[in-house]
């Protein structure tokens, strides 16, 4: 008997470390990439709608500093997942990371460059000469800008481009500081539009892809060394991901709504607009989530190109769709 008890307390703790692993292996954190808005809007309504709960995930949501730094922090385990584009998971593979686009959300880059209506006619790249662009620091804009310019003809030398705090940029904008200012759909373009209502003005956007720039913009990523260990809980998360962007795109108001209550202070019309405009970006709900290999191809190319990376990033190196589900199966 005294030999039973303590292999009954041995069985027993297994047991319950065997539990143990396993709730901690479905615990997750997501890194928005900046602060919370409705570009994130399909994971904010997962959580809070609880479809990740229902898929067995303990999900927590976290703001983020910044695409280049969320997807380092989730190459570095700090996160499971995070929201990031194909510029910083190809600058962290450049330097030795192991980072990957599981997901897409912009199908297309979602950047562009906001002005005043009325001061200034910007319809082509050559309008630019002799202004002032605002960018953050850091943004990829400080890059991506100088070589778009050159591909149309346009000497960068007759473009000033500024590094700003991402907080003044707007601000800089509406008030006449500079003649344009980088702004993304799903992001501060509502924003700035908010901005200038106030001032009585109106903005006008020149998409990149007057540019022809035909890139992808954000989605979910993760490392590499978690989905070799984890395939099938980065597949639960995304079919909750994508399950809540198809309700935040059947119901926008009430996703905004959803995202004001978690996030107290938000403006509800701004999140409204920044939703709708990240469903204009999702594509097609039958192909929801996935990237096109060509699409992305032309991407590695110009990121290579563009960051004159040392080492050339291959397209299957950025991307991959082998987590997602079958979402038809996802919708309601």
């Amino acid at each position: 008997m005294s030999l039973r008890v303590p292999i009954i307390w041995l069985f027993a703790l297994f047991l319950l470390a065997s539990c143990s692993s396993n709730e901690a292996s479905d615990r997750i954190t997501f890194n928005m990439g900046w602060l919370p808005q409705g570009s994130v809007g399909g994971v904010i309504v997962a959580h809070e709608k609880g479809y990740f709960r229902e898929a067995g995930l303990d999900v927590s949501l976290a703001r983020g500093f910044g695409g280049i730094r969320t997807v380092n922090e989730v190459d570095r385990g700090l996160f499971q997942f995070g929201y990031g584009d194909p510029v910083a998971v190809a600058l962290n593979r450049s330097k030795g990371g192991h980072t990957k686009l599981i997901g897409a959300v912009n199908k297309q880059w979602p950047a562009g460059l906001c002005h005043v209506a009325g001061r200034r006619d910007l319809r082509w790249p050559a309008d630019l000469e002799g202004l002032t662009i605002g960018g953050g620091t850091g943004s990829p804009i400080q890059v991506l800008l100088p070589l778009l310019l050159k591909r149309n003809g346009v000497d960068p030398a007759k473009v000033r481009i500024l590094e700003m705090d991402p907080a003044v940029i707007d601000v800089s904008l509406v008030r006449g500081v500079i003649d344009a200012a980088e702004c993304w759909r799903g992001s501060n373009k509502a924003v700035v539009e908010l901005y200038a209502r106030r001032a009585d003005a109106t903005i006008a956007v020149m998409g990149y892809e007057q540019f022809k720039l035909d890139m992808y913009g954000s989605g979910i990523v993760a490392s590499q060394a978690y989905l070799d260990k984890q395939p099938e809980t980065a597949r639960k998360f995304l079919a909750a991901v994508y399950k809540g962007y198809r309700w935040a795109a059947a119901h926008p108001g009430e996703a905004a709504d959803i995202v004001a209550r978690r996030y107290p202070g938000t403006d509800k019309d701004v999140v409204r607009q920044q939703i709708e405009e990240t469903v204009a970006l999702m594509g097609p709900d039958d192909s929801i989530g996935r990237f096109d290999p060509e699409q992305m191809r032309q991407t590695a190319d110009f990121l290579s190109d563009a960051y004159r990376l040392d080492t050339p990033i291959a397209a299957s190196d950025i991307y991959s769709n082998a987590y997602l589900p079958d979402l038809k199966q996802e919708k309601e």
